[in-house]
């Protein structure tokens, strides 16, 4: 039964807008079926430990901090960092956006389509129920579904209806009757934005704390509707590995005002809908 909630929250929160993109593909490995909520706590809300790993990220138009949870994604981040402390990220663009709601950055080509790994293979995805797609979530992305390797993508947002929380909180166990997705989860979508339906597909092991205005600049650039190549070249400088201390990384409340609208939603989705159409036409 739980294996259907992906589905749900994808419909109701019109995700499936992503299906007609080449670099995002309908998803059928999701480990949403094996989350039991009863256990969740939504670590990307509390207060970085002292001494927890952060990345700052320097771009051309600004820098973000962003802390890593080490704990629940082990070989993601250690294959993060590692790239990160040998320069590999350095001068490298975000090859594919999607405005508002993904920037995807860390190829090991011009074209987006390899990153790399110390042995070659890629790393299997590591998803917990502790850790969501927030509006600036840090979760890794390979061409290979179920995995990742230096590739990663920040998390935008879309809105989310009064309409799309009732359906939401109309999905319950059959058994018990229970709500199945929590309130608790339903409220952090809302208030910290985010793009439900990338839930258990990809794996989240980062979560922005500062430089918003950053991600805002860099999520909300033009791109080509059928490569997503993003209009302006924007560049990772450099990214540099530390450890978390009070006082030493400020902590911001995500830019509530910016996420693609119910409307705007649409409209995407009705072009995905054409440029699918009119390649199926080409393949014939």
């Amino acid at each position: 039964m739980k294996k259907r909630i992906l589905s749900v929250i994808a419909t109701v929160l019109g995700v499936t807008m992503l299906t007609g993109c080449s670099l995002f593909g309908s998803q059928s490995t999701n480990a949403m079926g094996s989350y039991d909520f009863t256990q969740m706590d939504l670590i990307q809300l509390d207060k970085p430990a002292e001494g927890q790993d952060v990345a700052v990220i320097e771009t051309n138009v600004g820098t973000m901090t962003a802390v890593l949870y080490t704990e629940y994604a082990p070989n993601t981040i250690a294959n993060f960092k590692k790239r990160a402390e040998e320069g590999f990220y350095n001068g490298k663009p975000f090859f594919a956006i999607q405005q508002g709601i993904y920037a995807i950055s860390g190829a090991s080509n011009e074209e987006g389509t390899e990153g790399i790994t110390d042995d070659g293979k890629f790393i299997p995805n590591e998803c917990s129920v502790n850790l969501w797609p927030f509006k600036g979530a840090m979760m890794g992305y390979s061409n290979e579904m179920g995995y990742s390797d230096s590739r990663f993508f920040f998390c935008g947002a879309l809105e989310i209806t009064e309409e799309n929380l009732k359906e939401l909180r109309g999905y319950t166990d059959q058994e018990t009757s229970q709500q199945v997705i929590p309130e608790e989860l339903l409220e952090a979508f809302v208030k910290r934005g985010s793009v439900p339906g990338f839930a258990a597909s990809y794996t989240v092991f980062g979560q922005v704390i500062n430089g918003f205005d950053t991600l805002d600049k860099i999520l909300w650039i033009d791109s080509d509707s059928n490569t997503k190549k993003p209009s302006e070249n924007i560049i990772i400088e450099k990214i540099t590995i530390d450890t978390y201390s009070e006082g030493k990384y400020a902590i911001e409340e995500p830019t509530a005002d910016k996420y693609l609208t119910a409307e705007e939603i649409e409209k995407l989705e009705s072009e995905l809908d054409e440029i699918s159409s009119a390649q199926e036409s080409l393949a014939q």
